[in-house]
Formats: structure tokens, C-alpha cells, sequence
């Protein structure tokens, strides 16, 4: 009986004490159900706080019109009023323009020699021939002298057969391509016609005079070396046909400086190059250009790359938004893969006279626009 007493009284100890249990525990839970009902967690604190501003990343809007990879330092001398650098004095001068294909005139007024006559007022002569290299335009302007092996003229005009090689007993390529300033040339002062018949080279006196004996290395005088005259401006845009590099363009320099010693010319201005697609190393060839002539020297692909299309009034294509980037000459002011068409005649030309008035070579006859424009 008190073993069972015992028992009892043990079993209802352990029903409070489990009871009491229960409740607390009920509570904390009611309790921590509250909290999780009022007070935000961690995903909501960083929900609700205040957001850092941010900065958007600017956008970089792109220049109107295409964006040329030459750029031009010196815009003044494209645009805007001439400011010559040496008034001009004495008489009118004539021009002389030396060149290739992208010299010839196909209509006697399209070409920049055309636009040059018009706006100068000064007579031009063009002697550009298509095809020719810096060392064929130097053979028919005098540049590099060209020999006649020792032969005899007859007193009376008669066709002769005649022997022609450079001062380096180098190959002559006269009538070739083209005239270009070779006809009437002229023999130890004996003045004819020099022709090319399969391959070979044949000289005829104009008139009946005395038989001349002529001797070996004698020079052969094209038109262009006995017509030159004293204050002549000489306007050479030679090299595209030699395709040279940063290296061979000193081969140019140096044939286009003897042009110059030949002609006894101290008023010259020199074109560069604009053939970027064959001549890779472009920039760096009219650099050079640029370092040795200074303002006789014309970047005239500097210029139509960054002003060309605007001055010729043309929106741009999307080909000359293509041609632009890669520093081609837009196709707009293009006849075909190398040569300019009206467009790029003209503004050739006009900047050719831009830069004579600027060296004070030719007036300024204003036909350009009105004064302050020009």
C-alpha cells in the first residue's frame, strides 16, 4: 500500500512539471510569432533603407558627320580669310603642272589645271600623262637628264632612228601614255618631232639647215625643259604610280627636288598623295612630304577627308562614311578607285590657289566668294 502511495504521488509530480513545461514553451512561441509579425528581417531592412545613387556611365554621342582618322591642325589654311605670308609683286606668272593621270584634263576644263586657269587668271599648262611613275614625269620635265647616243642629222628633214637613255643608262618611256610636253624637243639646239614607231625612237628636224654631228650623251630636250621660263610656278603631283612606302618615298623627294634645280624654280607647290588603298603607309609617306616642303606642300587627302564633302555641298553615303574611316577618299568625290572626279577637281584646285595666294605667288581675284570668306 505505501509502495502504491509513493508511485502515485511521483506520477503526478512529472504531470506538472510537463504541464509547466508546455506553457512556457507556448508562450515563447506566441511570442517569437508576434516579433516575426512586427519587426522586419534582414532582406526587408535592405529593402526599406535608403538606395545609393548611381551614376549613369555617360553616353558618348558620336560628331555630326563621319569622322575622319587624319585629323587637320590647321584648319585656317583651307578656310576662311588668305593671309598671304608674302605680298604679290611683278607680273602675272604662268603655272606649270606636272603630273599623271591624275594631272590630265579629258575636256580642257573639269581638271584642277582647269579650275586653276579659271580662278587665277594665269595661263596653265598641263603636262600630266596617265600611268607614268615620279621618274617618267622627272624624264619630261628634266628632272633626270635624258641622253642621245652619238648619231648625225641631216641637213634635210628626214626621219631618223636615234638611241634615248636616262643619265643611269636607264630606259625611256617618252610616248608612251601620252605627249605631255615631249613634242617640239630639240637636239645640240636642233628643234623636230620625236617619234616612237615599234619600240623605237625616231627624230625629225623641223627645217633644212646643216648637217649636225651629234654627240654621245648628248642631252635630249623635251618641250617642257626648253619652254620653261623665269618665274614659272611649278604645281607637281607625282608618286601615286610608284606606290612608294615610308622608305622609297625619299626616292620622290629627291626626283621632285631635281625637278625643281632643273626648272631654276623657287615657287613651287607639291601635292600629296591620296591613294590609301595602294599605298599603305599613306600617312607616314605625307609626312614626309609635308617635313620636306613645308607649305610649298598641299595635303590635299587631309583635306578631303575632313572637309571634302561638306565643301562640295554632298551628304554623306553611307560608302562615304565607310570610305571616311578607313582614310579613303569618299567615294563621292571619286570617279573610280583612284582618280577624283568634278568634285575633287575643284576643290583641288581651289586649294592649289588658296596656297599660291598664300605664298604670295598669284593675286587674289577673289573668285572664290566674297573677300572675308575666301
Amino acid at each position: 500500500m505505501k509502495k502504491t502511495l509513493i508511485t502515485y504521488l511521483f506520477f503526478i509530480l512529472a504531470m506538472s512539471l510537463f504541464i509547466t513545461t508546455r506553457i512556457y514553451a507556448g508562450k515563447v512561441y506566441a511570442d517569437e510569432k508576434k516579433a516575426s509579425a512586427t519587426e522586419p528581417v534582414a532582406a526587408d531592412l535592405e529593402k526599406d533603407k535608403p538606395a545609393t545613387p548611381i551614376t549613369p556611365t555617360p553616353v558618348i554621342q558620336e560628331e555630326e558627320g563621319p569622322v575622319s582618322p587624319v585629323k587637320d591642325d590647321n584648319e585656317a589654311l583651307w578656310h576662311g580669310t588668305i593671309k598671304p605670308v608674302a605680298e604679290f609683286e611683278g607680273l602675272i606668272p604662268r603655272i606649270v603642272c606636272w603630273g599623271d593621270s591624275l594631272t590630265v584634263s579629258l575636256d580642257g576644263k573639269s581638271a584642277y589645271p582647269d579650275i586653276l586657269r579659271n580662278l587665277s587668271g594665269c595661263e596653265v599648262v598641263n603636262y600630266g600623262v596617265e600611268a607614268e611613275n615620279t621618274s617618267m614625269i622627272a624624264m619630261r620635265e628634266g628632272g633626270m637628264r635624258v641622253n642621245v647616243k652619238a648619231t648625225v642629222i641631216p641637213a634635210e628633214p628626214s626621219l631618223i632612228p636615234i638611241f634615248l637613255r636616262t643619265e643611269n643608262n636607264g630606259h625611256v618611256f617618252f610616248l608612251d601614255n601620252g605627249e605631255g610636253g615631249i613634242n617640239p624637243c630639240s637636239i645640240s639646239g636642233i628643234e623636230g618631232e620625236l617619234q616612237k614607231l615599234n619600240g623605237s625612237y625616231y627624230f625629225k628636224r623641223s627645217k633644212k639647215g646643216e648637217r649636225i654631228a651629234v654627240e654621245e650623251n648628248t642631252q635630249f630636250k623635251t618641250h617642257g625643259i626648253t619652254d620653261a621660263k623665269m618665274g614659272d610656278v611649278l604645281v607637281i603631283f607625282a608618286g601615286t604610280n610608284d606606290l612608294p612606302d615610308s622608305t622609297t618615298v625619299r626616292n620622290i623627294i629627291g626626283l621632285e627636288r631635281k625637278m625643281l634645280e632643273a626648272a631654276k624654280c623657287d615657287k613651287y607647290i607639291i601635292v600629296g598623295l591620296t591613294y590609301a588603298g595602294g599605298i599603305p603607309e599613306i600617312d607616314s609617306v605625307n609626312e614626309a612630304m609635308n617635313k620636306e616642303f613645308g607649305d610649298h606642300f598641299v595635303d590635299i587627302r587631309k583635306y578631303m577627308l575632313n572637309y571634302g564633302l561638306k565643301d562640295a555641298g554632298i551628304t554623306p553615303s553611307d560608302q562615304d562614311i565607310a570610305d571616311i574611316k578607313k582614310g579613303e577618299i569618299p567615294s563621292s568625290l571619286r570617279s573610280d578607285y583612284v582618280h577624283g572626279n568634278k568634285h575633287y577637281h575643284r576643290l583641288l584646285g581651289e586649294q592649289i590657289y588658296r596656297r599660291m595666294v598664300y605664298l604670295g605667288y598669284i593675286p587674289n581675284s577673289n573668285l572664290l566668294e566674297d573677300e572675308e570668306d575666301i
